[in-house]
């Protein structure tokens, strides 16, 4: 079934589409869904919608470098920047990173490795500002390389992740999912860190918050193991502005929230109360 079809066959994809060719598919949210080779027009049509958020391919087929060159040339050009999106899962478009050479302007990535691991090929080609990592049981050594890097996604099943980011002083933003972490020992020395997310994870020692960076950012999403206990270092983080939590069941209260100056969010936690 081609774009076209499948565009006037669903009104739930016509209504969640912004513009669409026989090539591509962008949604509402700025998602670009790529299906064939690409053509100037196609990104005419994606440019003029002002809103590019994340670009992917959303099928397996041959990609022609000049693909790959509308995609430096004209998408990744446009501010802010959007996102590329590679799932090596070896049954879509992209299972080798080799076409990074071809994507000079790519700023920020993310990229399921699943069981093949191409950090050599991000390095070789990239140096990123955001990326986002995944697999299962890779180890993450030489992502330190990556010097210019602001922000780090972690998620699945990867390996040497404490020595890892623990030598990555420059991050400003670090977000976990999917992750069992012991304690947060190995972040004491990231000073300029500003934002940390924990999501769909297991962790329960939180007492070297306070001593982690200059966060002013933190959350809370999905994180089963939390609950109240654990969450008394949060009242001194001396540099907190925001405190998220979302779908947190044992977060009944926030009684034992003593900093008075933060910004609290608090969604889908089916036992708080206000």
């Amino acid at each position: 079934m081609g774009t076209k079809e499948i565009y006037e066959g669903s009104p739930a994809i016509r209504a969640s589409t912004l513009a669409y060719s026989d090539n591509f598919m962008l949604t509402t949210g700025g998602i670009l869904n790529i299906y064939n080779n690409l053509t100037e027009e196609d990104c005419d049509l994606i440019l003029a919608e002002a809103r590019l958020v994340q670009v992917q391919f959303a099928r397996a087929f041959d990609v022609s470098e000049s693909t790959f060159e509308l995609i430096n040339r004209r998408l990744l050009t446009v501010t802010p920047a959007p996102q590329m999106r590679f799932n090596l899962n070896g049954v879509g478009a992209i299972t080798d990173l080799s076409c990074l050479r071809w994507l000079p302007n790519l700023k920020a990535m993310s990229v399921d490795f699943c069981r093949l691991n191409q950090i050599d090929k991000i390095n070789k080609y990239l140096l990123l500002e955001k990326l986002g990592i995944g697999g299962h049981r890779l180890s993450i050594k030489r992502l330190e390389e990556q010097t210019e890097l602001e922000e780090l996604f972690l998620f699945q099943k990867l390996k040497d992740v404490e020595e890892v980011v623990n030598q990555m002083t420059w991050l400003r933003k670090l977000t976990f999912s999917m992750l069992t972490m012991k304690g947060f020992d190995f972040l004491v020395g990231l000073n300029e860190l500003r934002e940390l997310h924990f999501m769909q994870g297991s962790a329960t020692n939180y007492e070297r918050l306070p001593d982690i960076g200059k966060i002013e950012r933190l959350s809370y999403k999905m994180v089963r193991m939390l609950k109240i206990d654990h969450l008394w270092p949060i009242n001194e983080m001396e540099h907190l502005k925001e405190l998220t939590f979302k779908s947190q069941p044992h977060l009944t209260d926030l009684d034992w929230l003593t900093k008075q100056d933060v910004d609290v969010e608090v969604s889908s936690c089916r036992n708080f109360r206000d």
